[in-house]
C-alpha cells in the first residue's frame, strides 16, 4: 500500500500532535499554518496524566517534564481569606495513582517540543499558508491555500474556533456568549516574595469572579488565568490586550495573594468566553476536525489542549487500523472521541456556575462539599477518575 498522505490545517497543540503521531506510524504529512511565523504566545497550560501518556507515548514527556512544574496540589480558596476549601493531592499522587503526573508547562514550551519532534519526525510545516477550503474526488481531497491547492488523502481541520474547515463542512454555528470574560498574564516569580503564590494549582472562588494562578518554567513564571461576570463584550479574540488598572480593580479585596500578583504584573489580556454547542458531525468524507475546531470547550476544566492531544493520538491510530478505508476511519475517530469530548465541555461549562455562586446558602453548600472532598478522597476521586483517568494510549494502542 503507498504512503499515506495527510494533510493538517493548524500548527497548534493538536495540529502538531496528530502529525507528530501520524509521522510516527508512517504517514508523509504536511501542515498548513497561517501565521507567518510561530512566536510564543504568553500562556500557561495544564497536563494532566491522561495528556502525559500520550506525550510519552510519542517520546516527548521528558523533554515536557525538564521545562514544566509539578504542583504539590490543587487547591480551591475562598477569595478574601485565601482559605483552603478544598485541598486535592497532585504531586506523587496523581502519578501513583493514574500513571503520569499533573504538569503545568508554558504553552510556547510545549508547542517548540511538539514542533522540534514532527519536523524530525518528517513532518513538513508550511507557514504563513492558510487553507481557505477544500474539495473531495473519489480518491483525495484537495486544500486550497489562495491560488495554491494541495492533494492529499485526509485533510484534518485543527485550525481552532475559527476553523474555515469546520465553516465549509457545517456551516456558521451557533454560540452565545456566556456573559464571562477571561483575562490572562504571566509574571516573573523573581519580582515576588518568594512562596507568595503556593506551589500549587490555586483557585481563589468569589461572586461573579474566580483567580487561577500556578507556576510555569520550573517555578520562574506564574501564570494566572482571572475570570469576571460582564454583560457587555463582544470579541472571542484571546491576543486582545487588557488594562491592568481595570483588572486589578475588578479583584480589589481579594486575598494578599491576588492583589500582590496583580501589582506586580505589567500586561494582560482580555477575551470573552463563548459557549458552543456540541457540533453534528466532525467528519465529512475524507475531512475531519480536530481539537477547538471539532469541540471548543470553555476553560473552567483545563482541559482544552488535552482533549486536542489525545484527538491527535486516537485519530493516528485510528487511521493506522483502517488503512484500506480512510473515510471509515475518521468515522472512528468521531465515534471514541465524541462521547468524551462533549461530556469535558459539559462539566467546563458547569463548573463556571459551581465557581461563581453569589448566594450564602449556595456558597455554604458548595463549601460543604469541598469539606467533604478534602477529607473524603474517594469523593474527589469519582469526578478526577473521569478526566484524568482515561488513558487513550492503552485504550488505542499503536498498531
Amino acid at each position: 500500500m503507498a504512503q499515506q498522505h495527510i494533510l493538517i490545517s493548524g500548527a497548534g497543540i493538536g495540529g502538531l500532535t496528530a502529525a507528530l503521531a501520524l509521522a510516527q506510524n508512517g504517514a508523509k504529512v504536511d501542515v498548513f499554518e497561517q501565521a507567518a511565523e510561530l512566536v510564543e504566545v504568553g500562556a500557561g497550560l495544564q497536563q494532566g496524566p491522561n495528556a502525559m501518556h500520550v506525550h510519552a507515548a510519542l517520546g516527548i514527556d521528558k523533554d515536557i517534564e525538564a521545562v514544566a512544574f509539578e504542583p504539590e496540589s490543587i487547591e480551591f480558596r475562598d477569595y478574601q481569606s485565601g482559605k483552603s476549601l478544598l485541598s486535592t493531592p497532585l504531586k506523587n499522587a496523581h502519578e501513583s495513582r493514574y500513571g503520569q503526573k499533573y504538569l503545568h508547562v508554558h504553552r510556547a514550551d510545549l508547542h517548540n517540543i511538539l514542533l522540534a519532534a514532527a519536523q524530525k519526525a518528517g513532518v513538513t510545516v508550511h507557514l504563513g499558508r492558510a487553507i481557505d477550503s477544500y474539495e473531495q474526488q473519489s480518491d483525495a481531497v484537495i486544500a486550497k491555500s489562495g491560488e495554491a491547492s494541495f492533494r492529499g488523502d485526509i485533510l484534518i481541520g485543527a485550525d481552532g474556533i475559527k476553523s474555515k474547515i469546520r465553516q465549509q463542512m457545517l456551516g456558521p454555528q451557533d454560540n452565545h456568549y456566556t456573559g464571562h470574560v477571561a483575562w490572562r498574564g504571566i509574571v516573573p516569580a523573581s519580582k515576588l516574595p518568594k512562596g507568595h503564590i503556593p506551589p500549587c494549582a490555586n483557585n481563589w472562588l468569589g461572586p461573579k469572579r474566580h483567580f487561577v494562578s500556578y507556576y510555569i518554567r520550573g517555578g520562574e513564571y506564574i501564570n494566572f488565568v482571572a475570570i469576571e461576570e460582564r454583560e457587555d463584550w463582544t470579541k472571542e479574540s484571546w491576543s486582545q490586550k487588557g488594562d491592568m488598572s481595570e483588572l486589578r480593580s475588578a479583584f480589589t479585596g481579594w486575598d494578599s495573594r491576588v492583589s500582590g500578583l496583580l501589582e506586580a504584573c505589567d500586561a494582560c489580556y482580555l477575551w470573552g468566553l463563548f459557549d458552543h454547542p456540541p457540533l453534528s458531525t466532525w467528519t465529512d468524507g475524507r475531512v475531519a476536525l480536530l481539537g477547538d475546531a471539532a469541540h471548543p470547550m470553555l476553560p473552567f476544566m483545563a482541559q482544552g489542549a488535552s482533549m486536542a492531544v489525545e484527538d491527535g493520538w486516537v485519530l493516528a491510530q485510528s487511521i493506522a487500523a483502517h488503512k484500506d478505508n480512510l473515510q471509515k476511519a475518521l468515522k472512528a475517530y468521531e465515534t471514541a472521541r465524541y462521547g468524551r469530548a462533549t461530556m469535558i465541555q459539559k462539566l467546563s461549562r458547569d463548573n463556571a456556575k459551581l465557581y461563581h455562586m453569589n448566594s450564602s446558602l449556595q456558597t455554604f453548600i458548595r463549601n460543604a462539599k469541598f469539606k467533604i472532598g478534602t477529607h473524603v478522597p474517594a469523593a474527589a476521586h469519582s469526578q478526577l477518575d473521569k478526566v484524568f483517568g482515561v488513558n487513550v494510549v492503552k485504550d488505542f494502542p499503536k498498531m
